[in-house]
């Protein structure tokens, strides 16, 4: 089991509503927020795209304050729990929208946690030709996403995706699919660590990184 949210973060988003505190502690004790924050870089800018509540942002900048963050999502009632826990520190910032409205900045690293699935392979490419476009050759891209194996612990996935978002459509790809989807964005794939030991999700986090050349219009 994955430890508690830290007090140093929790206490950000003081005052919190019941629904508030109960997501934010599950989603902690359900995401690899630490393995994540470990293979950044310890300064730099860094985008976080689908950023939610911005717990994994907070933790980011908070850990090494050479870092400027940047969390981007689409939903307006995270945000504004996000940009309450930001107030009075210069390295973090959360903003409404997509990573359209960013494309003016230059990142040294750019992380996805369970956004991939949500978006189809139209929108996924759209997404990874921006992202590649606005990180620095050699800047990392970590995403975390489910896996379909082991496939019991994908069908549990399944299940709580689909009690949490009963209209979407969901878009799982395996680890070979999701490989060749990042390297036609030039991005080198230089880990996959499987993040589920102990919890009944088939989470894993892919560690690409941004080659020299462009990737061409796909």
């Amino acid at each position: 089991m994955l430890p508690k949210i830290p007090p140093e973060i929790l206490r950000l988003y003081q005052p919190l509503s019941p629904w508030e505190s109960f997501y934010l502690r599950a989603r902690w004790r359900l995401c690899p927020f630490m393995s994540i924050e470990a293979l950044l870089p310890p300064g730099g800018k860094v985008l976080d795209f689908g950023c939610g509540y911005g717990m994994l942002s907070n933790l980011i900048s908070l850990r090494a304050p050479s870092r400027h963050v940047q969390g981007v999502d689409l939903n307006r009632n995270r945000i504004a729990v996000a940009k309450r826990s930001a107030i009075d520190r210069d390295n973090i910032d959360f903003y409404l929208g997509d990573v359209n409205d960013l494309m003016v900045e230059t990142f040294d690293a750019v992380v996805m946690t369970d956004v991939m699935h949500h978006l189809s392979d139209q929108d996924s490419r759209i997404i990874l030709r921006k992202i590649s476009s606005c990180l620095r050759p050699g800047g990392l891209l970590v995403i975390l996403d489910v896996d379909r194996r082991p496939f019991w612990k994908f069908f549990f996935t399944y299940l709580v995706d689909r009690c949490l978002n009963p209209r979407s459509t969901l878009h799982y790809r395996s680890s070979k699919r999701m490989i060749t989807l990042l390297k036609q964005f030039s991005f080198a794939v230089k880990g996959i660590v499987p993040v589920h030991e102990g919890l009944p999700l088939s989470d894993v986090i892919y560690i690409g990184e941004l080659e020299s050349s462009s990737p061409s219009s796909q």
